[in-house]
């Protein structure tokens, strides 16, 4: 593998509390996109990286987390840090709208790698707007920018 010029260098604190999960995801991360990783297991152990000052250019957490679920800890983390970009990733389809409805980019379970890179570049490579994250591309699959990141058919056919 190697790394994605544009995303090399990036810090992302990866939470997720299933420690194979977290150890995959990990070394994708690092070895595809040329990221450094901060893990923590919980929104405890993220918040206690962010508090120690730690460069932070990304979250990328789980939404079900034991005790304070991902979008506690998305929540805290932009008091924290403001303009931090926060991806949430979820099996759940009833889950998405919260995640959308608070600004955050959900990542439909299971994506694939060029979803997450897709995901990744586009918000650690310029500030998206609103609108680009709410387009579609022509084929009707979700654009890099959709807030939505994979499964997002799934979603809206779950939500007629």
């Amino acid at each position: 593998m190697h790394p994605t010029p544009s995303l090399a260098g990036s810090v992302v604190l990866v939470v997720e509390d299933n420690p194979d999960t977290l150890e995959a995801t990990c070394y994708l991360i690092e070895a595809a996109f040329g990221c450094k990783v901060l893990i923590a297991s919980s929104c405890v152990e993220a918040l206690a990286l962010i508090d120690s000052g730690c460069r932070v250019d990304l979250i990328f957490s789980d939404v079900m987390l034991p005790g304070k679920d991902g979008l506690v800890l998305a929540r805290l983390a932009r008091e924290r840090l403001p303009g931090v970009p926060i991806a949430l990733a979820t099996g759940w389809t009833d889950e998405i709208e919260s995640i959308l409805d608070r600004g955050y980019v959900a990542l439909m379970k299971p994506y694939s790698v060029q979803r997450l890179e897709a995901v990744f570049t586009e918000l650690l490579c310029k500030p998206p707007s609103t609108t680009e994250l709410r387009e579609e591309s022509s084929t009707g699959l979700p654009s890099p920018t959709s807030k939505v990141a994979g499964g997002e058919e799934r979603w809206r056919a779950n939500r007629r």
